[in-house]
Protein backbone atom coordinates (compact mmCIF):
# COMPACT_ATOMS: atom_id res chain seq x y z
CA UNK A 1 0.00 0.00 0.00
CA UNK A 2 1.20 3.50 -0.80
CA UNK A 3 1.63 5.82 2.16
CA UNK A 4 2.87 8.88 0.27
CA UNK A 5 1.49 10.52 -2.86
CA UNK A 6 3.53 13.24 -4.54
CA UNK A 7 1.57 15.26 -7.06
CA UNK A 8 2.62 17.39 -9.97
CA UNK A 9 0.67 20.67 -10.00
CA UNK A 10 0.04 22.01 -13.51
CA UNK A 11 -2.22 19.72 -15.49
CA UNK A 12 -2.60 17.32 -12.58
CA UNK A 13 -4.23 19.22 -9.73
CA UNK A 14 -4.79 22.56 -11.46
CA UNK A 15 -6.17 23.16 -14.95
CA UNK A 16 -3.56 25.74 -15.94
CA UNK A 17 -3.45 24.75 -19.61
CA UNK A 18 -6.05 27.25 -20.94
CA UNK A 19 -4.24 30.18 -19.32
CA UNK A 20 -0.65 29.12 -19.91
CA UNK A 21 -1.28 28.19 -23.55
CA UNK A 22 -2.67 31.66 -24.28
CA UNK A 23 0.26 33.27 -22.46
CA UNK A 24 2.69 31.04 -24.35
CA UNK A 25 1.14 32.05 -27.68
CA UNK A 26 1.71 35.74 -26.99
CA UNK A 27 5.08 35.37 -25.26
CA UNK A 28 6.79 33.32 -27.97
CA UNK A 29 5.92 36.08 -30.47
CA UNK A 30 8.34 38.25 -28.48
CA UNK A 31 11.08 35.99 -29.84
CA UNK A 32 10.10 36.59 -33.45
CA UNK A 33 7.86 33.58 -34.00
CA UNK A 34 4.64 33.77 -35.97
CA UNK A 35 1.27 33.47 -34.29
CA UNK A 36 0.47 29.96 -33.08
CA UNK A 37 -3.00 28.58 -33.72
CA UNK A 38 -5.08 26.57 -31.27
CA UNK A 39 -4.57 23.59 -33.58
CA UNK A 40 -0.80 24.00 -33.24
CA UNK A 41 -1.15 24.13 -29.44
CA UNK A 42 -3.04 20.83 -29.47
CA UNK A 43 -0.24 19.23 -31.51
CA UNK A 44 2.26 20.30 -28.86
CA UNK A 45 0.37 18.14 -26.36
CA UNK A 46 1.60 15.11 -28.28
CA UNK A 47 5.26 16.11 -27.79
CA UNK A 48 7.88 16.02 -25.06
CA UNK A 49 9.63 19.29 -24.05
CA UNK A 50 12.67 18.40 -26.17
CA UNK A 51 10.44 17.71 -29.18
CA UNK A 52 8.68 21.05 -28.68
CA UNK A 53 12.01 22.90 -28.55
CA UNK A 54 13.12 21.10 -31.71
CA UNK A 55 9.77 21.79 -33.41
CA UNK A 56 10.18 25.54 -32.92
CA UNK A 57 13.95 25.44 -33.48
CA UNK A 58 14.08 27.42 -30.25
CA UNK A 59 17.55 28.06 -28.74
CA UNK A 60 17.76 25.73 -25.74
CA UNK A 61 19.71 28.31 -23.74
CA UNK A 62 16.72 30.67 -23.97
CA UNK A 63 14.22 28.09 -22.71
CA UNK A 64 14.57 29.02 -18.98
CA UNK A 65 13.92 32.67 -19.88
CA UNK A 66 10.82 31.80 -21.92
CA UNK A 67 9.44 29.48 -19.24
CA UNK A 68 10.14 32.13 -16.59
CA UNK A 69 8.20 34.75 -18.52
CA UNK A 70 5.22 32.43 -18.98
CA UNK A 71 5.35 31.49 -15.28
CA UNK A 72 5.51 35.13 -14.14
CA UNK A 73 2.58 36.14 -16.33
CA UNK A 74 0.55 33.15 -15.11
CA UNK A 75 0.89 34.44 -11.55
CA UNK A 76 -1.39 37.35 -12.45
CA UNK A 77 -4.22 34.92 -13.22
CA UNK A 78 -3.75 32.36 -10.44
CA UNK A 79 -7.12 33.08 -8.82
CA UNK A 80 -8.82 32.23 -12.12
CA UNK A 81 -7.20 28.79 -12.35
CA UNK A 82 -9.62 25.97 -11.65
CA UNK A 83 -8.96 22.58 -10.06
CA UNK A 84 -9.87 19.54 -12.10
CA UNK A 85 -13.18 17.87 -11.32
CA UNK A 86 -13.05 15.63 -8.26
CA UNK A 87 -9.52 16.62 -7.22
CA UNK A 88 -10.41 18.28 -3.93
CA UNK A 89 -12.70 15.44 -2.88
CA UNK A 90 -10.01 12.89 -3.80
CA UNK A 91 -7.40 14.69 -1.69
CA UNK A 92 -9.74 14.81 1.29
CA UNK A 93 -10.40 11.09 0.91
CA UNK A 94 -6.68 10.30 0.83
CA UNK A 95 -6.03 12.48 3.87
CA UNK A 96 -8.78 10.66 5.75
CA UNK A 97 -6.87 7.42 5.07
CA UNK A 98 -3.72 8.97 6.61
CA UNK A 99 -1.91 9.08 3.29
CA UNK A 100 0.73 11.81 3.18
CA UNK A 101 0.32 14.32 0.38
CA UNK A 102 3.06 16.35 -1.26
CA UNK A 103 3.67 18.42 -4.37
CA UNK A 104 6.69 18.58 -6.66
CA UNK A 105 6.16 21.16 -9.38
CA UNK A 106 8.00 23.13 -12.04
CA UNK A 107 5.80 26.09 -11.14
CA UNK A 108 6.64 28.56 -8.40
CA UNK A 109 5.77 27.74 -4.80
CA UNK A 110 4.05 31.11 -4.49
CA UNK A 111 1.59 30.30 -7.28
CA UNK A 112 0.85 26.90 -5.75
CA UNK A 113 0.35 28.38 -2.27
CA UNK A 114 -2.07 31.03 -3.57
CA UNK A 115 -4.04 28.44 -5.54
CA UNK A 116 -4.33 26.00 -2.63
CA UNK A 117 -5.44 28.73 -0.25
CA UNK A 118 -7.91 30.25 -2.72
CA UNK A 119 -9.51 26.87 -3.45
CA UNK A 120 -9.41 25.80 0.22
CA UNK A 121 -7.58 22.56 -0.52
CA UNK A 122 -6.56 20.26 2.34
CA UNK A 123 -3.05 20.83 3.67
CA UNK A 124 -0.09 19.19 1.97
CA UNK A 125 2.81 17.89 4.05
CA UNK A 126 5.28 19.58 1.71
CA UNK A 127 5.49 21.62 -1.49
CA UNK A 128 8.72 21.41 -3.46
CA UNK A 129 9.45 23.58 -6.49
CA UNK A 130 12.00 22.85 -9.21
CA UNK A 131 11.93 25.73 -11.69
CA UNK A 132 14.37 24.07 -14.07
CA UNK A 133 12.23 22.13 -16.53
CA UNK A 134 14.81 19.38 -16.90
CA UNK A 135 15.81 18.80 -13.28
CA UNK A 136 12.63 17.27 -11.90
CA UNK A 137 14.09 13.70 -11.96
CA UNK A 138 16.97 14.67 -9.66
CA UNK A 139 14.73 16.76 -7.42
CA UNK A 140 12.27 13.90 -7.02
CA UNK A 141 15.11 11.66 -5.84
CA UNK A 142 16.16 14.40 -3.39
CA UNK A 143 12.60 14.70 -2.04
CA UNK A 144 12.45 10.97 -1.33
CA UNK A 145 15.81 11.15 0.45
CA UNK A 146 15.01 14.41 2.28
CA UNK A 147 11.82 13.08 3.87
CA UNK A 148 13.22 9.55 4.32
CA UNK A 149 10.45 7.90 2.33
CA UNK A 150 10.59 4.22 1.38
CA UNK A 151 10.42 4.00 -2.41
CA UNK A 152 7.87 1.18 -2.47
CA UNK A 153 5.52 3.34 -0.36
CA UNK A 154 5.65 6.37 -2.69
CA UNK A 155 3.85 7.12 -5.93
CA UNK A 156 4.18 10.18 -8.14
CA UNK A 157 1.12 11.48 -9.98
CA UNK A 158 1.66 13.63 -13.05
CA UNK A 159 0.36 14.47 -16.50
CA UNK A 160 3.47 14.60 -18.70
CA UNK A 161 6.05 12.24 -20.16
CA UNK A 162 8.71 14.01 -18.11
CA UNK A 163 6.76 13.09 -14.94
CA UNK A 164 6.86 9.44 -15.98
CA UNK A 165 10.58 9.70 -16.64
CA UNK A 166 11.21 11.46 -13.32
CA UNK A 167 9.45 8.71 -11.37
CA UNK A 168 11.34 5.99 -13.22
CA UNK A 169 14.60 7.83 -12.51
CA UNK A 170 13.70 7.94 -8.83
CA UNK A 171 12.72 4.26 -8.79
CA UNK A 172 9.10 4.77 -7.76
CA UNK A 173 5.68 4.03 -9.25
CA UNK A 174 3.93 6.67 -11.33
CA UNK A 175 0.31 7.31 -12.22
CA UNK A 176 -0.09 9.33 -15.41
CA UNK A 177 -3.36 11.25 -15.61
CA UNK A 178 -4.97 11.80 -18.99
CA UNK A 179 -6.60 15.16 -18.30
CA UNK A 180 -3.45 17.30 -18.35
CA UNK A 181 -0.86 18.66 -20.79
CA UNK A 182 0.22 15.51 -22.62
CA UNK A 183 -2.36 13.43 -24.47
CA UNK A 184 -3.18 9.86 -23.50
CA UNK A 185 -1.46 8.27 -26.49
CA UNK A 186 2.00 9.66 -25.76
CA UNK A 187 1.66 8.90 -22.05
CA UNK A 188 0.73 5.31 -22.85
CA UNK A 189 3.76 4.93 -25.14
CA UNK A 190 6.04 5.83 -22.24
CA UNK A 191 4.73 3.03 -20.01
CA UNK A 192 3.65 4.58 -16.71
CA UNK A 193 2.88 2.17 -13.87
CA UNK A 194 -0.73 3.31 -14.09
CA UNK A 195 -2.64 5.30 -16.71
CA UNK A 196 -5.72 6.88 -15.17
CA UNK A 197 -8.71 8.68 -16.64
CA UNK A 198 -10.37 9.83 -13.41
CA UNK A 199 -9.69 10.74 -9.80
CA UNK A 200 -11.70 7.69 -8.73
CA UNK A 201 -9.12 5.49 -10.46
CA UNK A 202 -6.37 7.12 -8.39
CA UNK A 203 -8.31 6.41 -5.23
CA UNK A 204 -8.81 2.84 -6.41
CA UNK A 205 -5.05 2.42 -6.72
CA UNK A 206 -4.28 3.91 -3.32
CA UNK A 207 -7.13 2.95 -1.03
Amino acid sequence: MKKVVIFDFDGTLADTFPITSEIFKTTIKEYGYKEISNEDIQKLREMTPIQIISHFKFPIWKVPELIGKVRDKTADFVEHIKPFKGIKQMLIGLKNKNIKLGILTSNSKKIVDVFLKHKEFPKFEFIESELNLFKKPDHLKKVISKYKFKKDEVIYVGDEVRDINAAKHAGIDVAAVTWGYNKKQILQKNNPTYLVDSTKEIQGILI
